[in-house]
């Protein structure tokens, strides 16, 4: 992310599909359930702002390091906004107003070293949008478990017969290029979650009118390798890339040479990205969130469509 003179000039964007998944006969809760949840974010986050609890309430990153919501702009058909990164200090900023404070005594909404992360959701297709520094150390799986930390309360409380679901989309290419070079598989580990809506196809399909939530596989070659990964098991494979996770073992051969390594490939570790600058016309960080919800509904729209054509 690039900031200039307060205004963001370009954002690198990660995504991670938050599901709030039916249990039973619930209907599903839509565009205004998921915007709902931004709102009850929103308000949760302000009050403990006011009260000031919010070292007690914003997510932990490092020793005097803190993660959490800020900014909320409603926009039709979604929410965007900023979380923030900021260290608690005796270098006085106030965290709601913005407003520089010059006593040095510690204060409980006093913090410095303040860093805005743009998001950007989508509430139609539930895809959350954000910057990825928001990753300590780029530890993506950190960032899920920091979403579900302030997301799975509200949707317990406001959705109890829903069950909230968060993975990373990971990039198509990554995969793609594994298929490409693997000579041999040791072992996959995929985790599929059902999806909402009716952008589904063939398994997700499936898993959505069974009420089907969640899909655990795994395959080994015991103490072999297996020649190739099996039809099936790659369309569910496919379908992970944006509604699960994957682990893939597998051998390669070495260039100029008869032996051959042994691999890694984490759909954790290699995700889908989006850089987007900033354009004259933006006046404000709302304006340029804007833009890129726009922008990020058609490169979602893309990635999918080249997702499913394979």
């Amino acid at each position: 992310m690039v900031i200039m003179n307060g205004i963001m000039y370009m954002a690198s964007f990660i995504f991670y599909n938050i599901q709030v998944l039916p249990n039973e006969t619930a209907e599903e809760i839509g565009v205004k359930g998921y915007k709902k949840i931004f709102s009850l974010l929103k308000e949760k986050n302000n009050e403990e702002l006011k009260s000031g609890n919010h070292l007690s309430y914003h997510f932990k990153v490092g020793k005097n390091s803190y993660f959490g919501p800020y900014e909320f702009f409603s926009e039709q058909g979604g929410v965007n906004g900023n979380f923030i990164k900021y260290n608690d200090s005796d270098d006085v900023t106030d965290l709601l107003t913005d407003k520089v404070l010059f006593s040095k005594s510690k204060k409980n909404a006093a913090v410095s070293g303040k860093k805005k992360i743009p998001f950007v959701f989508d509430a139609k297709t539930h895809i959350l949008a954000i910057d990825q520094s928001a990753a300590p150390s780029q530890e993506y799986d950190k960032l899920l478990e920091i979403l579900m930390y302030y997301i799975n309360p509200i949707v317990k409380n406001l959705f109890p017969e829903y069950t909230l679901t968060i993975n990373l989309l990971s990039l198509p290419s990554a995969l793609d290029e594994v298929f490409a070079n693997a000579i041999s598989y040791k072992n996959v580990e995929v985790s599929v979650f059902a999806p909402n809506g009716d952008d589904a196809e063939d398994i997700l399909e499936e898993m959505r009118k069974s009420k089907m939530q969640k899909l655990q596989l795994s395959g080994s070659s015991g103490d072999s390798s297996m020649i190739s990964i099996p039809n099936f098991l790659k369309k569910i494979l496919k379908s992970a890339q944006t509604h699960g996770k994957i682990k893939l073992r597998y051998r390669v051969q070495l260039q100029n040479s008869n032996e051959t390594k042994l691999m890694t490939y984490d759909s954790e570790k290699s995700p889908l990205k989006l850089n987007l600058r900033h354009n004259k016309s933006d006046k404000d960080d709302r304006g340029f969130l804007r833009g890129c919800l726009r922008k990020i509904r058609e490169f979602c729209e893309l990635k999918n469509d080249e997702i499913q054509g394979d």
